[in-house]
């Protein structure tokens, strides 16, 4: 239907015979037979009813300055950079909605994006802009405008959703200066930081899981697969991602995964349990390793596996809502976390040590576990310090 009107359309208005339009992904293809054969380009105009008066208008201009003598490229060249300036400061008030017409119709046309990425990332944040300049007082400057934008995450600095609309919103007024249709008063700030904002430092990201929730989760695991790869997560300190890189050399457990990092490749490490952790030693992992099966998990997607049966279990959710209360955290590495923390509370292990047990650099360990040191903690040290000296 589309097609055929504007066929009608153009032809009533005198385009000549050879001259049609037709979709071409969603956008807007040009054919014209002309005088040197079959000539096809695409127009940066969306292919859609909405635009059935643009697509006409712009054919009409190509086909007049055509017929001035010009090649077919420089008429659509001049007609589309006269359909730019149109909407010019100086030329009356700017048509705020046809320049976001024209920033999509290029950014669909160079291929910059899909129309698809208009529709679901550019369109609302354009409408969100568009509905500040059809209020009583709409923004008269790039950084009223960028004000404007933002006041919405005035209590979310730094927020995914407040820098994106900062940065179409910058791209917007960017394009529409550097094409002619807005003055340079229009021009975004270049220091775009101040409108995203910062975000504010964040709580813990994870806590330490208690001994006797280890026991209480243990129990209520029914399946004997999962129980026992969530028993050797929480004996050993392992990272979720090596309950599938485990073996046995000798008479004891190792952990044949190879983790990369800034720091370099993490090594194979032979398994202990903590000094401390008679529960664990209970379980007999060892023994229970050569004839109970891990439960089947994807490589490389272990801890999302693992994480994904775990949010199951309603002991789990009572559990994170529990932490939650308290204002902390409870993922799957928080049961090597809580390793962690007994090394340094209970057993008094050095760091360097810790680190090594756990299979990281003395500087991970450092930057990931410091943070539950506090003055409680100090304190506590400080008294067992003494104690043993005798003062």
């Amino acid at each position: 239907m589309l097609r055929s009107g504007l066929r009608l359309s153009l032809a009533q208005r005198g385009t000549s015979s050879g001259w049609r339009v037709s979709d071409f992904r969603g956008r807007t293809r040009l054919t014209v037979d002309g005088r040197t054969g079959r000539h096809q380009v695409l127009l940066p105009i969306e292919w859609s009813h909405e635009q059935a008066d643009a697509i006409r208008d712009a054919v009409l201009a190509i086909h007049n300055a055509y017929l001035a003598g010009s090649s077919l490229d420089q008429a659509i060249d001049s007609a589309l950079a006269g359909d730019e300036q149109a909407g010019a400061s100086g030329s009356g008030p700017i048509d705020w909605p046809a320049l976001v017409e024209r920033f999509k119709a290029r950014k669909l046309s160079s291929g910059a994006i899909k129309p698809q990425t208009w529709n679901s990332v550019y369109q609302r944040r354009m409408a969100e802009l568009l509905a500040f300049f059809e209020g009583k007082r709409p923004p008269t400057n790039p950084r009223e405008l960028l004000e404007a934008v933002t006041a919405r995450w005035s209590k979310q600095p730094g927020a995914r959703g407040r820098q994106i609309q900062v940065q179409q919103t910058a791209a917007l007024l960017r394009w529409g200066v550097d094409s002619g249709t807005l003055t340079p008063e229009w021009a975004p700030p270049l220091d775009l930081d101040p409108y995203v904002g910062r975000k504010r430092a964040a709580k813990t990201i994870t806590t330490p899981l208690e001994v006797k929730h280890i026991l209480e989760l243990v129990d209520a695991i029914p399946d004997a697969r999962w129980r026992f790869a969530f028993q050797l997560l929480a004996a050993y300190g392992l990272r979720p991602e090596e309950l599938q890189h485990l073996q046995i050399r000798g008479n004891r457990l190792w952990c044949e995964y190879r983790k990369s990092t800034s720091r370099g490749e993490t090594q194979p490490r032979p398994l202990r349990l903590l000094p401390c952790d008679d529960w664990a030693e209970s379980w007999n992992l060892l023994e229970t390793f050569k004839s109970q099966p891990l439960p089947p998990m994807r490589p490389g997607y272990g801890a999302e596996d693992l994480g994904l049966y775990m949010r199951r279990r309603r002991r789990w959710q009572e559990l994170r809502q529990n932490y939650e209360a308290a204002g902390e955290k409870l993922v799957l590495y928080s049961a090597r976390h809580g390793y962690a923390h007994r090394a340094h509370l209970i057993c008094e292990l050095p760091p360097k040590v810790a680190a090594a047990a756990m299979g990281h650099s003395v500087e991970t360990h450092l930057a990931a576990y410091s943070k539950w040191c506090g003055d409680d903690v100090v304190d506590d040290a400080f008294e067992r310090a003494a104690a043993r000296l005798g003062r």
